[in-house]
């Protein structure tokens, strides 16, 4: 459908408004599959090449120096970007504390949310601010469900989400497998994500996180696991069987070292898969757009006789992104009977020229930035548009992150300035 044909389907968002698409692509609001808002106050602050170094040195003291206010202001401040760049539905792991202030400024920003809070009951070199007991973790996390989950109209709805592996016990893996079942949540975590990372794992459990997750019985159709750079031919077929999601997040791996996902040999396996961009301190950006045309070459690197067309890479933001969050029969296409999540992205700068439209899919992926976004609208109301934000004061979120960020530097002691 060309911009014009597009443009006749958009839904009205008030009566007799409409949008002039003209020089641009209408689609789909983009799904960002794995996200920690919290960790946006974090961008430039935690540079290391490793994951567990990373975490350790850096993530994990500065989550645990969080506030209240400075959550809220790091959730702004990542969803003001998201936005402009034409993301409609976000997948959120929080941190350990203050979900709710999370949770209240992804309602107040009209985005399309699966979002919870970190459970974390034990680790190695984890503040003991982070650290809660097992039952209390559980308890926290339910009661976030009980506020947010159907909230907004529906738009917004609550994961359980346990770190990792090594940020968990057994009692605890076994506690969020019932939650699950039992009240239907969605498991959000991360697993194979880098070689040190792995070799930490099999210390612990003695093997991988995936046969971990299946032996205990984790593994589901409710189950969304971020990275997977690490697993197996053979794991990556077990989670396929149980209905499992992977979501790829191509800039993350890059900049801590963490190594390159084979999303075709996934997609072979049968898994749903999507993309996301994991944090601000690991990145450093939330554009999917940079995301979508890192996964394109990583994937051609891979298998460059059989690459993953630049179709298949704009439906991991997509249809495939939505399927993999349990969101399709919401959002992730343009048609009758889902939600109007809509972006407008504009194809008439220098760098589409000369022919944008020649491959619209290769245009989206090799060419397009998030600053071409020139309207993003969820469940048919405006968040966005020429830029100029509708449900948040951008200039007010830069300021209060700059003001919260130097506090939470000092709290957390890094000796770094903000």
């Amino acid at each position: 459908m060309d911009a014009a044909g597009a443009l006749e389907a958009l839904p009205r968002g008030r009566a007799g408004e409409s949008y002039d698409a003209s020089g641009a692509f209408v689609l789909p609001g983009l799904v960002h599959g794995h996200l920690h808002l919290c960790q946006t106050l974090f961008r430039g602050l935690a540079e290391q090449s490793d994951l567990m170094r990373w975490l350790r040195t850096s993530i994990w003291p500065l989550e645990a120096a969080h506030t209240e206010s400075s959550v809220a202001a790091s959730a702004r401040l990542g969803l003001a970007e998201l936005i402009a760049g034409g993301v409609t539905t976000v997948n959120d792991m929080g941190t350990v504390h203050h979900t709710e202030a999370v949770g209240a400024v992804l309602e107040e920003s009209g985005v399309r949310a699966v979002f919870g809070k970190a459970l974390m009951d034990q680790g190695e070199g984890v503040p003991t601010g982070l650290l809660e007991q097992r039952r209390a973790a559980l308890d926290g996390a339910l009661a976030v469900a009980r506020r947010f989950h159907g909230a907004a109209d529906g738009r917004l709805s609550v994961s359980l989400a346990p770190r990792f592996i090594l940020s968990c016990s057994e009692g605890l893996w076994r506690d969020v497998r019932d939650a699950s079942r039992e009240r239907g949540l969605v498991i959000h975590t991360h697993l194979a994500e880098s070689p040190a990372e792995g070799r930490e794992v099999e210390a612990a459990v003695g093997g991988t996180a995936a046969r971990y997750f299946a032996a205990h019985d984790v593994l589901s159709g409710r189950f969304i696991g971020a990275h997977g750079v690490w697993l197996e031919r053979e794991e990556a077929e077990l989670l396929a069987r149980a209905g499992a999601s992977l979501v790829h997040c191509p800039g993350s791996n890059l900049k801590l070292g963490s190594g390159f996902a084979d999303v075709r040999r996934w997609k072979e396996a049968g898994l749903r898969c999507g993309i996301g961009s994991d944090g601000a301190a690991c990145n450093n950006r939330l554009d999917t757009f940079h995301e979508l045309s890192l996964a394109s070459g990583i994937g051609r690197a891979l298998h460059p006789e059989r690459p993953l067309s630049p179709r298949e890479i704009l439906a991991l933001a997509t249809c495939d992104g939505a399927d993999a969050l349990g969101l399709a029969d919401r959002t992730g296409s343009l048609e009758a009977g889902k939600q109007a999540d809509v972006i407008v992205v504009a194809t008439n700068a220098p760098h589409h020229a000369p022919q944008p439209e020649h491959d619209p899919y290769a245009t989206l992926v090799h060419a397009a930035r998030a600053t071409d976004v020139r309207l993003t609208m969820v469940a048919g109301r405006v968040l966005y548009r020429d830029g100029a934000w509708m449900t948040l004061d951008a200039e007010r979120a830069v300021a209060d992150a700059r003001a919260e960020a130097r506090g939470l530097v000092r709290r957390a002691h890094l000796g770094v300035a903000a």
